[in-house]
């Protein structure tokens, strides 16, 4: 008997031994099927996508409207609410890149221009854009590490220590690129501000604490400094000290390096505003408290007024007036269907075709044999390969497989070397292909990144497939 209990004793001390295991092993097992990459999709809650900022956005301000532009921008803004709205409007814009035409451009400028706003939080912004700006060239500028600080220039906005950042990957830190503008872009006008900047920020040593409090007073000097040339005077304060809480990590930060990464620039009655790390605005950042204060106050220079949240310049457009959405291709079938004429002869065809099927359908004669010519089967080889490249999710190798192959086209079509890719080569294809500059050199860099990485994301191997198809296309 004392056995028995004994027995059914250890069982049951083994089962609650086995279930923080089962715990562990099921959130270990969650976290490697999550989606890493910074997609900034609105309706994804994987870590680097828009979700939470906007149903964030959407909800700040029920008495306000918030309306997705799912259409082209030159048609929302000409709308005749928009034109003759009593309260400034804000354009919102989160994402890697802008895909804006050149007439929603300009009709973006006239939007600002009347008074309104425009918010971008992107990685790289259209060149013709910034040209119209008098903002020149983008220099691609970064940071190079996983910690990263972040603060305002406003003296109602910055935090005391900083809000630092920690960018990660399936819970493990992993180093970034946060860019930030040339400040040859900001010296050209004196109505553009700084609104605010990063640095990098190690964790201290005993050594580091020792020289920190010894140049305090001389650090605190320079921060002062920075924050007199460049605060923004206009700003209607929101916040106070109480509002600021002190984190209780002990950091060292590197204030010689202050970077800029948020600016504004006037253009007639309202302002653009330009925020060089997207990445912070993601699912990742805003579940974390330093990082929804930080994006609240980012967001805070938003007008009291209704939102246009720009979803379909997240998505290449590729001429006026034609374009894809993604999920809402229109059926042809539907128009046709739509206009009664079109919709007999549709309904006439069918029946003439099941008329002939049923008469017609048995055969009068026996088939003539077609002797088919010898065929190169190279490239249904090649589509072989990569599938099975694609099943065992190498994605890095079908990567490579597709780049080589749009190589190939390029020497075999154009006749170009393609083992040195310059700035000559790219102006070369550019004219060649008849293909856009700006198209060509987001190609060139995405097939660069691949090139530099270990392992590629299934994101990326679909857009690096994307705009080699769209290259193929539209290519002469």
């Amino acid at each position: 008997m004392e056995k028995r209990t004994f027995t059914n004793i250890l069982i049951t001390l083994g089962v609650l031994a086995l279930i923080p295991i089962g715990f562990w092993l099921f959130a270990y097992l969650q976290n490697q099927h999550v989606d890493w990459s910074e997609t900034y999709i609105t309706k994804s809650k994987e870590p680097y996508n828009n979700y939470m900022v906007f149903n964030l956005l959407k909800n700040y301000k029920a008495e306000k409207e918030f309306v997705v532009v799912d259409d082209l921008l030159t048609e929302k803004l000409a709308e005749e609410e928009i034109k003759n709205a009593k309260e400034p409007i804000s354009y919102v814009f989160l994402g890697d890149f802008p895909y804006l035409l050149d007439d929603e451009i300009d009709s973006l400028l006239n939007f600002v221009e009347s008074g309104n706003t425009a918010f971008f939080a992107a990685n790289t912004f259209p060149d013709t854009l910034f040209t119209l700006l008098e903002l020149d060239n983008q220099v691609y500028q970064y940071v190079y590490d996983s910690l990263v600080a972040t603060n305002f220039t406003n003296s109602a906005l910055i935090e005391e220590k900083d809000f630092v950042f920690n960018h990660s990957i399936r819970n493990e830190s992993v180093a970034h690129s946060w860019s930030y503008f040339n400040d040859y872009l900001l010296e050209k006008k004196k109505t553009n501000k700084v609104l605010g900047f990063l640095h990098k920020k190690t964790k201290m040593n005993k050594a580091d604490t020792y020289r920190n409090k010894n140049n305090d007073n001389y650090l605190n000097e320079e921060q002062e400094e920075y924050n007199e040339n460049y605060e923004d005077e206009n700003y209607n304060d929101q916040y106070t000290d109480s509002d600021i809480e002190e984190s209780e990590e002990n950091y060292m930060t590197d204030k010689f390096s202050n970077h800029t990464n948020f600016i504004r620039v006037k253009y007639g009655k309202g302002y653009f505003y330009f925020h060089k790390n997207p990445v912070l605005f993601t699912n990742y950042y805003l579940i974390q408290e330093n990082g929804k204060k930080y994006v609240e106050r980012t967001l805070s220079y938003l007008p009291e007024g209704d939102i246009l949240w720009d979803e379909r310049s997240h998505y290449y457009k590729q001429i006026k007036g034609e374009y894809n959405k993604q999920g809402r291709s229109p059926s042809p079938l539907s128009y046709i269907l739509s206009q009664p004429s079109l919709a007999w002869g549709y309904y006439t065809l069918l029946i003439s075709a099941l008329l002939f099927v049923i008469f017609r359908g048995k055969r009068m004669q026996r088939i003539i044999p077609i002797l088919r010519k010898e065929q190169n089967t190279s490239l249904e080889f090649t589509k072989t390969v990569g599938q099975l490249y694609y099943l065992q999710k190498d994605h890095k190798r079908l990567s490579q497989l597709k780049i080589r192959l749009f190589f190939d086209f390029i020497r075999t079509k154009y006749h170009m070397n393609t083992q040195h890719i310059d700035e000559d080569f790219r102006k070369k294809l550019s004219e060649r292909s008849d293909i856009n500059r700006e198209l060509i050199d987001l190609l060139l860099a995405d097939i660069q990144k691949v090139n530099g990485q270990h392992e590629v994301s299934e994101w990326l191997l679909r857009k690096i497939h994307n705009q080699i198809q769209e290259f193929y296309t539209h290519c002469k």
